[in-house]
Formats: C-alpha cells, sequence, structure tokens
C-alpha cells in the first residue's frame, strides 16, 4: 500500500509540474498576443502568396 500511495504522489507532482509549464506557455502567448503576431507575418504572408498566384476569371 505504501508503494502505490508513492507512485500516486510522484504521478501527481509530476502532472502538477506538466501543468504549471502549460499554463505559463499558453498565459505568454495570450499577454503577448503572439498567436496573432504569427497569423500576421508567418501565415498572412503564406496565404497571399499562394492566392495571388491563382489564376482569376473575371468574366460575368
Amino acid at each position: 500500500m505504501k508503494k502505490v500511495m508513492k507512485f500516486v504522489l510522484k504521478l501527481l507532482g509530476k502532472l502538477a509540474v506538466v501543468g504549471l509549464v502549460t499554463f505559463l506557455v499558453t498565459f505568454t502567448i495570450y499577454m503577448t498576443n503572439a498567436e496573432n503576431k504569427i497569423i500576421y507575418y508567418v501565415v498572412r504572408p503564406l496565404l497571399n502568396k499562394h492566392y495571388d498566384s491563382q489564376v482569376r476569371d473575371r468574366r460575368i
């Protein structure tokens, strides 16, 4: 029984550390507005390049 409790406490400790690190990373991304910066500086130019290279049919 003592081994099981030791294992459970060790597992809960590791889960707490992983949860804290995950929270800190997501909080930092939120506070620095990093997701919008990545979209603006990385994703948008790639999408613009893709859609600007398409041939358009402008007939009505």
